[in-house]
């Protein structure tokens, strides 16, 4: 696969993650970062407010590259139980590994960290994290999980940030094949204990903290209204034929979201009219996923 930007917001993305990690957030200007990638400095304000808004693109860009990556173990593994979370927990170990540079600038920076916009950007993240995490045990474990599937999840997500933390502020060298076969057995030893247990569950769907107070349908339309919102703040690259079509799609695409009841079929149909547009393959993609439609 090529390592070659998409379009110019991925080189942006692509541009600023570079010189964060090398320069630190504090020490890279949008001058710099456009510069870098050979740009007008303009072209950067075409599709980012600031760095921060550079920097929540790039969680939510990680956020999108994990779901994809979990949707394509399920879709290519045919291992189950402990195997199959084993493989998911490599996968997992491996991303942080190569991302190891950019966790450390941003745990290390307070601007960032202290941000509003980029919490709330982290927890939609984190929800999305969970989702994920459920549909790999339910995957892994059928029914046998379905009672404890959000202790379970906290067990995992714990076990793996805790190693995590290790690999990158305390820069550990040990073997993750060998940190995600403990964890894995250590998970299906406690799957198999509850379930022979007297015990109940802590946590449920009920008082589950994350979505608690969360509407998990409403806020998989508001995300896709986030999606449509940046399709229309991105157009700057297309003629102005182009983008009369792309904002007519967008606009049923919105009408069709306002029902209480959406037709998916004709979500799909109308996502697949934005496909014409190299530009906004990445939105197009994010939309499809969002509202859990197939990519056409």
């Amino acid at each position: 696969m090529s390592n070659i930007p998409s379009s110019k917001r991925e080189l942006i993305l692509v541009t600023a993650k570079s010189l964060f990690i090398e320069k630190g957030f504090r020490g890279t200007t949008i001058a710099g970062i456009a510069e870098e990638a050979g740009i007008a400095k303009g072209s950067v304000y075409s599709y980012f407010t600031s760095k921060l808004d550079i920097v929540k693109a790039l969680f939510v860009q990680a956020d999108e590259k994990s779901q994809q990556a979990v949707n394509n173990l399920m879709t290519t593994n045919k291992k189950s139980g402990s195997e199959f979370l084993e493989q998911y927990l490599i996968c997992e170990f491996q991303e942080v590994l190569n991302e190891r540079s950019f966790i450390q600038m941003f745990l290390t920076d307070e601007l960032i960290v202290m941000d509003a916009d980029i919490m709330a950007v982290l927890q939609e993240c984190r929800i999305n994290y969970h989702l994920s995490q459920q549909k790999v045990l339910v995957r892994a474990y059928g029914e046998k999980v379905t009672p404890w599937i959000y202790d379970i999840v906290s067990l995992v997500n714990g076990l793996l940030q805790e190693y995590a933390i290790y690999l990158t502020l305390d820069d550990a060298n040990f073997s993750i094949k060998r940190c995600a076969h403990l964890i894995s057995f250590l998970v299906d030893s406690a799957i198999t204990s509850l379930d022979k247990s007297s015990l109940t569950p802590l946590i449920t769907k009920d008082n589950f903290p994350l979505t608690q107070n969360v509407d998990l349908e409403n806020l998989q339309r508001q995300k896709a209204i986030d999606i449509l919102d940046n399709i229309k703040n991105n157009l700057v690259d297309l003629n102005e034929q182009h983008k009369q079509s792309v904002l007519e799609t967008v606009t049923l695409i919105e009408t069709e979201l306002a029902k209480a009841d959406f037709n998916n079929t004709m979500i799909r149909a109308l996502i697949a009219n934005l496909r014409p547009y190299a530009e906004l393959n990445h939105y197009r993609r994010r939309l499809a996923e969002t509202l859990d439609v197939e990519l056409i």
